[in-house]
């Protein structure tokens, strides 16, 4: 990992991250974007933002309201601008389609 570059390991913040809001539990998709993803890509430091997708429990799937959540609620939510986000944003999975739908988060704001 370069000094520019920060890991999220999703499985950190929970091995069965679900909802988008408190209401919906614990570990939800605002909490984990708030708390986890939103400095990283404020910070001009940070060139790039490895976000580990398959850290959680085995067979885990994701919910679409997590990941918008956390994702497009870092344009919609956060104000950052998605030219931002998608230049940041390096999302590591073995399933092609989340890549493809938090993308579409992220530019459909």
């Amino acid at each position: 990992m370069n000094l520019d570059e920060v890991d999220v390991i999703v499985g950190a913040f929970s091995r069965t991250p679900y909802g988008r809001y408190e209401s919906d539990g614990d570990y939800n998709g605002a909490r984990f974007r708030d708390e986890i993803l939103a400095a990283h890509f404020r910070d001009d430091k940070v060139k790039k933002v490895n976000i580990y997708l398959d850290t959680v429990e085995d067979g885990y799937e994701y919910g679409s309201s997590f990941l918008e959540e956390a994702f497009g609620g870092l344009v919609r939510v956060c104000g950052i601008p998605k030219e931002i986000v998608l230049a940041k944003i390096n999302i590591i999975t073995a399933h092609r389609d989340y890549i493809l739908e938090i993308k579409d988060y992220i530019s459909g704001v």
